[in-house]
């Protein structure tokens, strides 16, 4: 099963019609096409950071007087840590614009994950019993005392 974050945005009428749903881990678009899928993504921090990255990798490479190996293995260190970190700037990116996490889903894919968040949010909420004690302090130590 696949883990996904579900982002509303707050101002919708209907908050959960535009909800976007993003899977926890490794992204292998991001791995493959870090630069293109940082532009779709609308993730400019993201891309100029790679670019950054890229430059310092080139760089590296003529200082220490690497051939192609030294390239391809930097490239590939490069685009395994990005497609690591891409859903987590996607989701840094949506909190900065105002987007909140209201739920943690799982599914097999993305349609189940979305099905399963739609019936989450729809079921009436169940209440816990009041318990006929609750949780006091100590006068001593400040620690609840549970019953």
């Amino acid at each position: 099963m696949k883990v996904y974050t579900v982002h509303i945005h707050p101002g919708d009428a209907e908050p959960m019609e535009n909800a976007i749903l993003i899977r926890e881990g490794f992204n292998f678009w991001a791995f493959l096409l870090s630069g293109l899928w940082a532009l779709y993504h609308r993730l400019w921090l993201g891309f100029f950071g790679l670019v950054a990255v890229s430059f310092l990798c080139s760089f590296a490479v003529m200082a220490f007087d690497g051939g192609p190996e030294m390239d391809f293995a930097l490239a590939l260190v490069t685009g395994i840590g990005f497609g690591l970190i891409a859903n987590d700037l996607r989701r840094r990116k949506l909190a900065a614009q105002g987007w909140k996490l209201v739920d943690i889903v799982a599914g097999h894919d993305e349609s189940e994950a979305e099905h399963r968040c739609f019936n989450r949010q729809n079921k009436p909420q169940r209440r816990a019993p009041q318990s006929a004690q609750a949780v006091v302090s100590t006068p001593t130590t400040g620690s609840p005392s549970y019953p």
